[in-house]
């Protein structure tokens, strides 16, 4: 699934950067995307998803909201150097036809996170999270990271977590 469907932004099958305390964008996504007016501006870097928003600030009423709409999809995300989970919508405001890759939600020349991939949210519920992002490749190891944000989400709000979602077990 990585940072979209489409294209090569869903190649993800190369592997992960090796593990480090941040993820920079890798090389080679850079040079893509810097190729891209769409996704990347040289005077400013990435552009800023408008959705992007953080996880926890999106809850309302014992559910998680993408904007005005309960959350029902799989969702980009990553966990910013503030221990913030981020996420989206995958539109791209600049090009209907292109997706948002994860550096967009954060935006910037250069976007650094602890790790990026997808949670899928059913129903305002969470289900699911893992560390696929083509963008970032980060390593599994980072996970525990994501696992720790969510159990401590998960301390103060219970209820938007699917009986589903089995965390870092």
């Amino acid at each position: 699934m990585g940072s979209g469907s489409s294209s090569s932004y869903n190649d993800i099958t190369t592997g992960s950067q090796p593990y480090a305390p941040t993820y920079s964008v890798t090389k080679d996504m850079l040079k893509k995307d810097m190729k891209d007016s769409d996704i990347y501006n040289p005077n400013t870097g990435y552009f800023h998803n408008p959705s992007a928003q953080n996880l926890e600030e999106s809850i309302r009423d014992g559910d998680i909201y993408s904007g005005e709409e309960k959350a029902d999809t799989s969702f980009p995300y990553v966990l910013d150097t503030a221990g913030n989970i981020i996420f989206g919508k995958r539109a791209n405001p600049n090009n209907p036809e292109k997706r948002s890759p994860h550096p967009t939600l954060i935006g910037g020349k250069d976007p650094k996170v602890q790790c990026a991939g997808i949670i899928k949210i059913t129903d305002g519920k969470i289900v699911s999270v893992d560390n696929r992002s083509g963008h970032f490749k980060p390593n599994e190891l980072s996970m525990k990271k994501v696992y720790n944000a969510l159990e401590d989400l998960r301390s103060r709000h219970p209820e938007v977590f699917s009986p589903k979602y089995k965390g870092g077990n």
